[in-house]
């Protein structure tokens, strides 16, 4: 069990969930994300999972990939997350990170190569969208990652179209937190809920000592709440990229705004 899962055991045991937010970095600008990310850590965040900015974000909705378009816009480089990281890793050194990223932009920075960084700096989970689980195993080999893989979680996913059986082998096979995507689609709609899937939920508990964490659709606390009665925990991204761009003319403010409105959103 990689020291990841076992932190958000830990951690679930404490609090009673866990609550992962995710941000899009350079949303509106990297200043802002670190000011963001320190206050949703500061807010109760067990993780936070932040976005590498990418033209072609095929998983994420019109608010995320609005929110990446005003992140390219700075001129997005890979050594300024890490540099961000290294900051946030300095202040809060046992806070376990989560980095999203589609596979190009890890192939782009060298695989091994930039996982190894992400891990001196605190990052403890990888979720890599445009990967499927059949192919894990073989860029694993590819790329030569057994070693670092085994201080950073890769997270899978298991969606509304994922057969019981499949579901059942990634379950067997999850470290760090288990993603079910509540809905089919992209990121940020406004039709959540976990009705079909509370008998796949129950099925896998049964499986995996590994977190189940809800995504897609997470907007509000009742939302959160029906989250956290089937599984360990949810993932908030979208409102929070809709409360930035809502203040952009008061950017500044952004991050007291995000961090005053948390109490209100959370169970």
């Amino acid at each position: 069990m990689l020291a990841m899962t076992r932190e958000l055991i830990e951690r679930k045991k404490q609090k009673g969930y866990l609550f992962i937010p995710y941000v899009a970095y350079g949303d509106p600008n990297p200043k802002i994300t670190f000011e963001i990310i320190c206050k949703l850590i500061e807010g109760g965040a067990a993780s936070v999972e932040i976005g590498l900015p990418f033209t072609d974000p095929v998983a994420d909705g019109p608010a995320l990939e609005r929110a990446f378009r005003r992140s390219l816009q700075n001129e997005f480089k890979m050594a300024d997350v890490l540099s961000m990281l290294s900051k946030l890793n300095r202040k809060y050194p046992t806070f376990p990170f989560t980095i999203m990223g589609y596979a190009n932009l890890f192939y782009q920075a060298g695989f091994k190569s930039v996982l190894e960084k992400f891990f001196s700096v605190g990052v403890r989970a990888i979720i890599i969208p445009d990967i499927p689980f059949d192919e894990k195993e073989f860029i694993i080999e590819k790329e030569n990652l057994a070693e670092v893989l085994t201080g950073i979680a890769w997270i899978d996913f298991i969606t509304p179209t994922t057969s019981v059986k499949r579901a059942q082998e990634i379950a067997r096979d999850a470290e760090g937190f288990l993603y079910i995507v509540s809905y089919k689609g992209v990121t940020g709609q406004k039709n959540f809920s976990l009705k079909s899937l509370k008998p796949l939920i129950k099925s896998l508990r049964k499986l995996t000592r590994t977190p189940l964490v809800v995504g897609f659709g997470v907007r509000e606390k009742a939302h959160a709440e029906e989250a956290i009665q089937v599984a360990d925990g949810f993932i908030m991204g979208t409102i929070l990229h809709e409360m930035i761009e809502h203040n952009l003319e008061r950017a500044p403010a952004i991050p007291h705004e995000i961090g005053w409105a948390l109490p209100s959103m959370l169970p």
